[in-house]
This record gives C-alpha cells, structure tokens and sequence, in this order.
C-alpha cells in the first residue's frame, strides 16, 4: 500500500511547487492593469492609458507597420533604450495575464510579432530566430542562418530587413537587405534556410513590407536620403518627372513604380486585406491615400496633415500623427483619430513636447508610430514626457468613435 501511495504524494508535491497559471478570465485590460495610469487629454478630454512599469528610460512602440499587441489582448511587444542600455535598443513585453512587465534580452531588427500565436520573429548577425511569449521560460529560437547565397553577394552584408514581414504561411521572412551598396530584395525560407533572390537596385530601396495574403508581392520604398559607404549623400530624384517612393516588388526581377498623388508619398503600408495600399501625402489633395492594386485607382480617404497613418480593418477609422512645427528627429508631435463616416476628427494628444532639441536630433527614432491593435480596440503609440524620456501609451476605439459621431 506504501508503495502505492509514494508515487501519488509525489505527483501531488510537483504540482504544489509549480507557479499557478493566472486564468484567461483573469485578463487585464489597460483600463484595469495595476502597470497602467489613466492620462486625459486636457485639449479633447480623450483618455488614454499610459504604461508606468518602467524596465528602462525610454519604452516606445513598435514601428507603425508591426503591431506590438496580440490579438486577444495579453502581450504588448515594445522598444526599450536609455538608462543602463544606453543608446542601443533592445525589447520588452507587458503580460496582461501575469500583470506584469520583463525585459526581453533580445537585440537586433525589428521585429515582426504574430498576434494570433504571439511567436516573435526577428534578424541578429547569428541568424532568423523567434521567441514564444507564451512559453512557461521563453527562450530565443535560432531558426536558420543568414542565408550564404546574401553574403556571397558582395564585401559586407550591412542590413537584413528593415522591419521584418513572414509570408501569410509564416513559412517564409521578406528581406530587403542591403550589401555593400546593392539593394536586394528575396524571401528566406525559414526551415530550409534557402534564399530566392527577387531582385535588386543601385538606389536604396527599404521599407519591404510582404503583402498580407499574397506571399509573391511586397511593398517596398524608395527611401528619400541615404549615404553610401564612401559616406556621399543621396537624396531622392524623379523619375520621368514620377516622385519614385511606391515601388511593388515580385519574384524574377518584376517591380512596378506607383505614381502617387500629388507626385508626393511617404510611410506606405498594406491594408489589412491585402486588395491595396496606402500611403501619406502633401500638397493640395493632402492626408491618407490609398491605393487598390486591381484597378490601380488612388483617392483621398482621410484628408488629414499626417506623417505615418493606420486605418482599421474595415477602413472606416484612421489614426495617424504630425509634427508640431518644424520637423526634425525628436521634434514636438500631434497624435489624431479620423472618423471616416463622419468626417469628423479629435486628438488624442494635441501636442505633446520636444524629445530633444533641433541642433541635437535623436537617434532614438522618438516619432509616435500610432497603431490599431488587438482587433481595433485600441491605439498604441509614442509619446514624449517632456523630461527626456519616452512613454508607451494605449487608447481604446470605442470612445473616439462616440466622440466623433
């Protein structure tokens, strides 16, 4: 009978000692997390929620074309820099369930977080790896190599990818690296290691993004100003009289530049069904456009001042940002919805002050990148303290909508 009961007591014992999951039921909100403090917007009275766990001086958004929150409202992926890091950046997660905020001692691109398996995948020089932040004890996963057939391609492989994008089978990461001065555009196969190169320029072509549903196209970007390693500045130049940013990439050298309204664009990003695009411009038909791949037609769909901009899945909400005055790196900002039925707009943050000051631009990157999140529920995005420090801040959807009815 002893000998019977010893195993028992022992299966009891272990579980005793395990630390308890909290129970989805459990989840915090922003509106109810002990990490998060209530800020309302003196100018519009918007409410937002401002994450004041600090794991480092500065906790940022993820760029605005990567979500930094899952879809069921757990995890929230952000940059972290300054403090004991210094100037270089690395990540952290707020857990929702846990109530809790760690660092992830993980540095390298941007990264790309599956909001439905919260997988997060990213480039290091040692490889493509991935984290699962559901993991009892996550733990970095090498996935494969950088692939030999990129560095064979000149002296230096100097970037990866600029923001990290992964086929809609997740099988497969778009990269638009850059070696010594040649530009190139492929996707890594993430089991065999393998890369098929699409294509390349002679200018520096970034931004790639890959279309959302369909694995053989990307979006890539023309950037504006950028210098070569014998240190000369390049700046953009027309193309035929084309302003050259919107470029669609395909497999075997395929790419079609897009001529933007207003022969103006910037801060491009697929729409969430993948039938299009958008972009920001300036001029006389100023604010969002987009743009539908079938027909190739363009038109106003928000006209707001705005420098990066997301929409809702349904397009009928926009939220987006624009500098307060002259524009330069860490300059001051203004964070706005856009209600698209009703025409009607309201800020979430009126202006919020400089990073820094104009003769010291930041290398931190310190733009608010608003972003739709966890189904639409909510705004995530950057903001400036005012003190020299960066702050995360979340904004529910459903009182904006009330607001500009």
């Amino acid at each position: 009978m002893k000998n019977c009961l010893l195993p028992l007591l022992l299966s009891l014992f272990a579980l005793s000692c395990r630390a308890v999951e909290p129970s989805p039921s459990a989840m915090n909100t922003p509106e109810t997390s002990k990490l998060f403090r209530k800020h309302v917007e003196p100018a519009s009275g918007v409410v937002s929620y401002i994450l004041e766990t600090r794991v480092a001086a500065n906790q940022q958004s993820l760029y605005f074309t990567q979500k930094s929150m899952t879809e069921d409202g757990r995890f929230i992926v952000f940059d972290v820099s300054g403090g004991e890091r210094g100037n270089q950046k690395s990540f952290a997660v707020a857990d929702l369930l846990k109530d809790e905020v760690r660092p992830l001692e993980i540095r390298g691109s941007i990264p790309f977080l599956d909001t439905e398996s919260a997988l997060l995948y990213w480039f290091e020089p040692g490889g493509f790896y991935k984290l699962n932040l559901r993991s009892a004890a996550p733990a970095k996963e090498k996935l494969c190599e950088i692939p030999p057939q990129l560095k064979a391609e000149g002296a230096c492989v100097l970037s990866y990818a600029t923001h990290v994008t992964l086929t809609p089978d997740r099988a497969k990461v778009f990269m638009d690296a850059r070696v010594d001065d040649r530009f190139i555009q492929g996707l890594l196969d993430i089991k065999t290691g393998q890369f098929e190169k699409w294509g390349e320029e002679s200018v520096c072509v970034n931004h790639g993004q890959i279309n959302p549903v369909n694995g053989r196209l990307a979006l890539c970007a023309h950037e504006t100003r950028w210098a070569g390693t014998n240190k000369v500045e390049h700046s953009i130049q027309n193309v035929d009289g084309v302003y050259p940013r919107l470029l669609l990439v395909e497999p075997d050298g395929k790419r079609r530049m897009v001529p933007p309204m207003n022969n103006y664009a910037t801060h491009e990003y697929w729409a969430a069904d993948g039938l299009g695009f958008y972009y920001c411009s300036s001029g006389k038909e100023y604010g969002v456009i987009t743009c539908d791949l079938a027909t190739g037609q363009q038109r106003r769909a928000a006209p707001v001042h705005a420098a990066h901009a997301t929409m809702t899945r349904d397009r009928r909400y926009f939220t987006y940002d624009f500098s307060v005055g002259p524009w330069y790196r860490g300059c001051s900002w203004r964070v706005g919805f856009y209600n698209a039925e009703m025409k009607k707009e309201v800020s979430l943050y009126a202006e919020r002050p400089a990073f820094n000051t104009q003769d010291k631009p930041s290398k931190l990157h310190p733009d608010p990148h608003p972003q739709f999140v966890c189904g639409d529920k909510y705004i995530i995005c950057t903001i400036n303290r005012g003190d020299g420090r960066m702050d995360l801040s979340l904004t529910p959807v459903a009182p904006l909508v009330e607001m500009t009815r």
